[in-house]
């Protein structure tokens, strides 16, 4: 019962940090420079939310790209009129927190250097963070699909186990109905073998009677 309670406790907790998840407008790092950026915390693991980033824009049909330790989905519509480049960055929040992230995305307008861009630049800022709010509820069902796949496996494997031993119960049934069949077999040779051994001990004395008698 306390093991139920503490995972929905963990649920509660995840529903109500999700609901609490806003973008605010924050700094990113990039080469040492500080760039205008769009910042949210989420309380997933890195890994979650950006198998969930790639695959949102993979259903556009499109892949991102490596920039140090950036992401970067070019000419992407992030909801406004405009299009720019994204780059994306996720990091754990802290060392303790695995289960929590920290996401950075700086835009740039396409194919303009990224180290170009200055830090007074707010241009796609805002719709930056449209996008990482709107974004919330994909990292959100990506992760239920990975719980659902999870627990998928926890019951095949537990129905293979159940299987295992169903199957050794069956084994076991028979072996034991054979076992007692050879005890029930065995208590009758026992039977039949002591009564032999009487008659053939009452011939024994038979003869010894007769052998006495010619004396």
């Amino acid at each position: 019962m306390k093991q139920i309670s503490f995972f929905a406790g963990l649920i509660l907790f995840s529903v109500i940090a999700m609901a609490q998840a806003k973008s605010v407008q924050g700094i990113a790092e990039y080469q040492k420079s500080k760039l205008p950026a769009a910042v949210i915390e989420l309380p997933y693991a890195p890994s979650t939310i950006e198998a969930a980033v790639d695959e949102h824009f993979s259903k556009k049909g499109q892949k991102p790209a490596n920039a140090k330790d950036y992401k970067v989905f070019r000419n992407v519509d992030l909801g406004g009129s405009d299009r720019y480049d994204a780059y994306l960055k996720v990091e754990r929040k802290s060392r303790k927190e695995k289960e929590a992230a920290v996401v950075y995305m700086v835009v740039t307008k396409p194919n303009e250097l990224i180290t170009a861009k200055s830090g007074s630049d707010q241009a796609g800022v805002s719709e930056a963070r449209h996008f990482l709010d709107k974004l919330v509820p994909d990292v959100e069902e990506y992760q239920l699909k990975l719980d659902i796949a999870a627990q998928e496996e926890v019951i095949r494997k537990a129905e293979k186990k159940y299987t295992s031993l169903l199957n050794d119960s069956t084994d076991l049934s028979k072996k034991k109905l054979q076992l007692e069949e050879k005890i029930t077999e065995n208590s009758q040779s026992l039977q039949s073998q002591q009564a032999e051994l009487e008659k053939e001990r009452q011939a024994l004395e038979a003869i010894r009677q007769r052998r006495k008698g010619e004396k």
